[in-house]
């Protein structure tokens, strides 16, 4: 099982919520990449900022686009 940390690119907003860029998560997957498509991890991602931060954030701003993934 590989640790992966999830960091937000730049700041993303989304119904008064905000994402500030440099924020991360760590998340954990079976895997040696971290699939954006699988909607399990992006969920994943979703709750590991909500314990963090307290932000619950939209999982479909939960992409390759808005997120960078470095493996642990």
């Amino acid at each position: 099982m590989a640790l992966f940390k999830v960091t937000t690119k730049r700041l993303l907003l989304s119904g008064g919520k905000r994402l500030e860029a440099g924020m991360t998560a760590e998340v954990s997957f079976n895997g040696s990449t971290l699939p954006f498509s699988n909607s399990t991890v992006k969920a994943e991602i979703q709750r590991q900022f909500k314990m963090k931060y307290n932000v619950d954030f939209p999982v479909g701003y939960m992409n390759g686009n808005e997120l960078k993934v470095e493996k642990l």
